[in-house]
């Protein structure tokens, strides 16, 4: 590892950072520094701060108290431009591209050369794609990339802008490991041409494998900065939680309950062909796949968001046709699809939790009850409010996240279908989220839970099944299973997870 002490080597100092977001005080004196060519992970439970630093740095938000320089020269950026400008830029977690855009023009859009065509625009873009080691076709449309190749053409955007320091927000909270692993190695690249990156993560054995230290964030503060190569998983928990976390024990048998839904001879356009599989009451069925697998599809159909073009569904026994969503509700069939940030701006905490639609016009006392179940789920969940009235959109990301997903729990389903429950969400509420879903499956619901992590899908499902080209390829029973033989059913090769230094974090 290069000498970070040396002087030389620094590209930026903060030093007590003070910052408020609707007349509250979000960071209370945040102190830290990156040098050249270094990866420093910051990690922090959802409402630390994390995102409230990383808009000062990048100029969309603006500090009230504190000093930054950046390249020994005094920083304090008056917009996303003027930081652009002086070399900082940001990856935001729920970055969008347009996809008519090609990927020549995403690579250079907002960058000084933005006014240029694309084909004046072609050769270059091709050159930066082979310099940082990846196959992209420069004319290829953004819409038909898949999440991490996008997240790809973002990171090649901050080459192409000349970004000194690089900020990245939760950019792979929903890439599959093998995705992650390239976007590693990418990163690398970009350190050694002597950039300095800022990795912000949940996944805590993903900031041990690509950071060279780590802040820890708690309650507006850098509470500690650790060595990556001298702490675990355990430790780093630790320092986040300040407790140790529970082991959970995998689920070692199979479901008790009765069937809750089949599907056969299950066909979605061409995207999903002949598949069938069945869930008890009470079990948690993993499904996973490549973003081209067909498993968006399947599940979107079984929600009736897409019509299903042949096949079979049963619910309970009974033969069903679920042409639209209302057909999926009324036969209590609840999905929180990806990134469900669905509710409309203005919620409120309390109304965002709201159990289900048959929550309205209460008596005083339901109202009461009602509002104390709203407190109990906030406080359980560690949301990090001071006012259940207050609107949602005060929340952090990964909160807004615990809200619907605590919504969706408290619905009254037979089956419950989750699109990646866990993205953005810390491991406390990780922990949290599981034992929620536990309880549910115990009361008879069946749950089908899609995830890219594949340690949380060993941990907490009973059966996996792997979806790969459109077809079924193979149901897992845990006891048979584990992250490298479902890595290596969904890719169809052998991938040894254990040398992609992308590991998960063991819940």
């Amino acid at each position: 590892m290069h000498a970070l002490g040396a002087s030389l080597d620094l590209l930026l100092h903060a030093d007590d950072i003070h910052a408020s977001y609707d007349q509250r005080r979000i960071l209370k004196g945040v102190g830290l520094s990156l040098h050249r060519g270094e990866i420093l992970g910051l990690i922090g439970t959802n409402g630390a701060g994390k995102t409230t630093l990383m808009g000062v740095l990048a100029g969309s938000v603006k500090h009230d108290h504190g000093r930054i320089t950046l390249a020994g020269e005094k920083y304090v950026p008056d917009s996303i431009a003027e930081a652009q400008a002086c070399g900082v830029g940001l990856i935001p977690q729920n970055f969008h591209i347009d996809p008519e855009l090609t990927i020549t023009e995403a690579i250079f859009r907002g960058t000084f050369q933005s006014g240029r065509s694309h084909a004046e625009l072609r050769d270059q873009a091709g050159k930066l794609i082979r310099d940082i080691g990846i196959t992209m076709d420069p004319d290829a449309k953004v819409g038909t990339l898949i999440r991490a190749e996008q997240a790809l053409v973002e990171v090649l955007r901050m080459v192409a802008e000349e970004a000194q320091l690089v900020i990245m927000d939760e950019v792979a909270a929903s890439l599959p490991d093998h995705d992650v692993a390239v976007l590693h190695q990418v990163l690398r690249m970009l350190t050694r041409q002597g950039r300095a990156i800022i990795y912000i993560t949940h996944r805590l054995d993903e900031v041990r494998s690509i950071a060279h230290r780590i802040a820890v964030m708690r309650d507006g503060k850098v509470h500690k900065i650790v060595e990556a190569s001298k702490t675990d998983v355990d430790d780093l928990a630790f320092l986040l939680l300040q407790h140790e976390l529970e082991r959970i024990s995998r689920p070692s048998g199979p479901a008790a309950g009765g069937e809750a839904l089949r599907v056969s001879n299950f066909s979605v356009e061409e995207k999903v062909r002949d598949v069938g599989f069945s869930v008890a009451k009470g079990e948690i069925f993993g499904l996973v796949g490549t973003h081209r697998s067909g498993v968006y599809q399947l599940i979107s159909a079984l929600a009736g968001i897409r019509p299903c073009t042949s096949g079979k569904i049963y619910v309970n026994g009974t033969h069903v046709h679920i042409r639209g969503p209302q057909d999926a509700q009324r036969l209590r069939i609840g999905y929180s699809p990806d990134a469900a940030d669905t509710l409309e701006p203005g919620t409120s905490i309390a109304e965002g939790l709201q159990q289900g639609a048959g929550a309205g016009a209460e008596s005083l006392r339901d109202e009461i009850t009602h509002l104390r179940g709203v407190a109990e789920v906030v406080h359980r969940m560690r949301i990090n409010t001071t006012n259940i009235q207050g609107a949602l959109s005060t929340l952090s990301g990964g909160d807004r996240q615990k809200v619907e997903l605590a919504r969706w729990i408290s619905t009254d389903c037979d089956v419950l279908i989750l699109s990646h429950p866990s993205r953005g969400i810390d491991i406390g509420a990780k922990e949290i989220v599981y034992k929620m879903l536990t309880q549910l499956s115990q009361t008879g619901v069946a749950i089908i839970l899609l995830s890219s992590d594949l340690s949380e899908m060993v941990n907490w499902c009973h059966r996996i099944g792997v979806m790969r080209d459109g077809e079924l390829v193979t149901i897992e029973a845990n006891a048979n299973t584990n992250e490298d033989v479902l890595v290596h059913h969904m890719l169809g090769v052998k991938f040894e997870s254990g040398s992609s230094e992308a590991r998960r974090v063991k819940v």
